[in-house]
């Protein structure tokens, strides 16, 4: 398991960790979807991914302002 540090020292660097723990989840997803052999088996974690990508998206937004 992939670790990241949320100890940044700039506000855009937490879009980065989101984005990069999103990748993460969704690599996860497939490799569960394969191994289990079930195609909706990472779904919970592509959601979770989701969710990751718009909090980074509005990070971004926010700091656009």
């Amino acid at each position: 398991m992939a670790e990241f540090d949320l100890d940044v020292n700039a506000p855009d660097k937490v879009a980065i960790v989101l984005r990069a723990a999103a990748q993460a989840y969704a690599e996860s997803a497939a490799e569960i979807e394969v191994t289990w052999q079930s195609k909706g088996a990472g779904r919970p974690w592509i959601k979770i991914a989701a969710v990751l990508e718009k909090a980074a998206d509005r990070i971004d937004k926010i700091l656009k302002e």
